[in-house]
């Protein structure tokens, strides 16, 4: 009986000794899952913090290699657009992306090892733009003249950046003006000065009719403009016989805006002053060629010109034109040059005044010539060093004079 007790009291204990164990493994169990399970919340949260931390604006404007982008977005149209819906591909595979992308930028921007000017790795996705423009109605465009069929463009996957790159920071990267050292100059007041330029936000003509050209799309006014932007002063029926020629003088480079397209040949002459010239400088657009000249190198100024003018046809004109240049030798010279040496590349005639009128010069005076002389020698000032001036200047102009 006793054995029995004994060996019933031995067995009481373990199975309590079991009990006990298995007791202490389910805690352990459950510290070790309570644990694991705040760290996950813990991760959780610090990532979801920080993901919408370094997704602000605010952010992006933390680091001062980014002012040029930070104060030219605040003056663009889009400044009420936060950085994140253009800049980060929509989704959940965009949004990882550009936080991995995001830790090299910091590694860089801590270890000062960052390359300027500053460029995005890769273009703005057309999905960041179509979530709030909606390209199946678009039907207004800011001119109002303007047909620009975004569906069509769609399907010949064009994207929007390719006509629109500079709607919200101007090409301030491709402008050259976002270096190390360009950076404490940058304020509010730049930041304007750089958006101001349609020439970097809007879409250029210049970009549509390369494209075109490229892909043998309509290069017709009619193709793009509903109402062929035919201005209001060419429709003067004295436009084409009296007054262009005298507008052109006036606004050049607005005749160019239009006409550079339409000619054959490059007018590389005509150039705008750089941004930053006229910003330093805060001096109005000028010309760098003649309105005269422009018109004997634009062919389709030229291909007008070459027809013989009415008062060519008139009886005695050949014996009276000196008065007729007398009076307007500025209309002369838009069709004949003086001569041969000071010819445009693409002249309308080839008839000039040395035609008629020979020089007083010498066969072979070049090489005569007490000093050395040029391959294609011009007229200037330091001829008149021994030269009379009335004798060259009633042939010769003065090219220099002429500038100043």
């Amino acid at each position: 009986m006793k054995n029995d007790h004994d060996q019933e009291e031995k067995q009481l204990q373990e199975l309590g000794a079991e009990s006990s164990d298995a007791y202490r493994k389910k805690l352990k169990i459950i510290k070790v899952a309570t644990f694991f399970f705040i760290g996950l919340v813990g991760l959780a949260l610090s990532v979801t913090i920080g993901v919408q931390a370094t997704s602000t604006n605010t952010f992006c404007a933390s680091c001062h290699m980014m002012q040029p982008q930070v104060l030219t977005w605040e003056a663009s149209s889009h400044s009420s657009v936060n950085c994140k819906d253009c800049h980060i591909k929509p989704g959940l595979e965009g949004t990882v992306e550009a936080k991995i992308g995001g830790l090299w930028e910091l590694y860089h921007t801590i270890t000062d090892t960052y390359v300027a000017p500053i460029r995005m790795p890769s273009l703005i996705p057309d999905e960041s733009c179509t979530k709030c423009h909606n390209m199946e109605n678009r039907k207004v465009t800011s001119s109002g003249d303007i047909i620009s069929e975004h569906g069509i463009h769609a399907d010949k996957e064009v994207k929007c950046v390719t006509c629109h790159a500079g709607v919200a920071h101007g090409k301030v990267s491709e402008r050259r003006v976002t270096f190390k050292s360009d950076f404490e100059h940058w304020d509010e007041t730049l930041g304007a000065y750089m958006m101001s330029y349609s020439k970097y936000t809007a879409p250029q003509k210049a970009t549509c009719m390369d494209c075109h050209e490229l892909k043998r799309a309509p290069l017709t006014c009619e193709a793009c403009h509903s109402t062929g932007m035919f201005p209001i002063d060419h429709e003067d029926k004295d436009f084409l016989t009296k007054n262009h020629g005298k507008l052109s003088e006036e606004e050049l480079l607005t005749c160019h805006s239009c006409h550079s397209f339409q000619s054959k040949n490059p007018i590389k002459e005509l150039k705008d002053k750089t941004y930053y010239t006229k910003f330093i400088l805060s001096e109005p657009d000028h010309q760098q060629i003649p309105v005269q000249e422009y018109a004997k190198t634009n062919t389709f100024c030229a291909d007008c010109h070459s027809q013989s003018p009415d008062s060519h046809q008139a009886k005695g004109f050949f014996s009276k034109h000196g008065t007729f240049v007398n009076e307007n030798k500025d209309g002369c010279l838009t069709c004949h040059d003086y001569d041969k040496s000071s010819q445009s590349q693409s002249p309308v005639t080839n008839v000039t005044c040395a035609t008629c009128h020979s020089g007083g010069h010498p066969d072979q005076w070049q090489q005569k010539h007490p000093t050395p002389l040029s391959p294609e020698p011009k007229f200037d000032r330091t001829c008149l060093s021994c030269h009379v001036e009335q004798t060259c200047t009633s042939c010769h102009i003065d090219g220099r004079k002429e500038e100043n």
